[in-house]
């Protein structure tokens, strides 16, 4: 798992070359929109704390228990939120990823991304559905 809060956690995310590039750049390109959005006069220090923030699931990750960014696993983590909505994404070179949007308050919205295929039948399922339903 792999948290953004500021534009250098996308520059180390990107020397450490950990994350496919394309895949990299849809992630950016959502931080930028964002900060854009939420209008931040000082795009140097701007932090998504305030707002909820970028996670990237990666295989392996547990989405059922992800107590460290809000989703209980008593509750069924990510599988057990109500998203406001799930996109499949076309990133090019044959690789896809969602990008699933969970709020948490009316001032909090935690945005998730994660590649298709990486994670078990169930919950690659869930996220499909979760997709067509948006």
């Amino acid at each position: 798992m792999r948290i953004i809060k500021t534009k250098q956690d996308i520059l180390i995310l990107r020397r450490a070359e950990v994350l496919p590039a394309e895949f990299l750049d849809q992630v950016e390109d959502f931080f930028l929109q964002l900060r854009d959005e939420l209008d931040d006069e000082d795009e140097n220090e701007f932090c998504l704390s305030r707002h909820g923030y970028i996670v990237v699931l990666e295989t392996g990750d547990n989405v059922r228990g992800l107590d460290s960014v809000g989703l209980n696993r008593n509750n069924g983590g990510l599988l057990g939120s109500c998203p406001e909505y799930v996109e499949l994404l076309d990133i090019g070179e044959g690789l896809q990823a969602y990008k699933i949007a969970v709020m948490y308050d009316n001032d909090y919205l935690m945005t998730f991304f994660t590649q298709t295929g990486a994670h078990d039948e169930e919950v690659e399922q869930w996220l499909k559905d979760q997709a067509e339903r948006s």
